[in-house]
């Protein structure tokens, strides 16, 4: 799983939304991936993105494909200059209890 932490820069929170309503299907036509967005209730502009993946094989072809694939390289582009400030990033894996 792949979690994003950002807030939207000030203003922007509806671009970033729209954006995301843009981007995920992007993200997601690679295969083995479902994006999910939270936003923080208390702190209105303030989202977890969250990246679904099947195996670590489809993590690593969605990674790839942010570099190599010129539609999604633009995405990102864009997605940063939303940002009020560099993303939190973390990627867990689920181990079973």
């Amino acid at each position: 799983m792949l979690h994003l932490e950002v807030e939207a820069a000030p203003g922007r929170r509806e671009d970033f939304l729209a954006f995301c309503r843009r981007a995920f299907p992007v993200y997601e036509s690679v295969g083995g991936c479902r994006m999910a967005l939270y936003e923080d209730p208390a702190k209105p502009g303030r989202f977890f993105e969250t990246g679904y993946y099947r195996t670590e094989a489809d993590y690593a072809r969605a990674e790839r494909a942010l570099e190599a694939d010129p539609t999604q390289a633009a995405l990102i582009k864009e997605w940063r200059a939303l940002l009020a400030s560099p993303p939190r990033v973390s990627v867990v894996r689920r181990k079973a209890p």
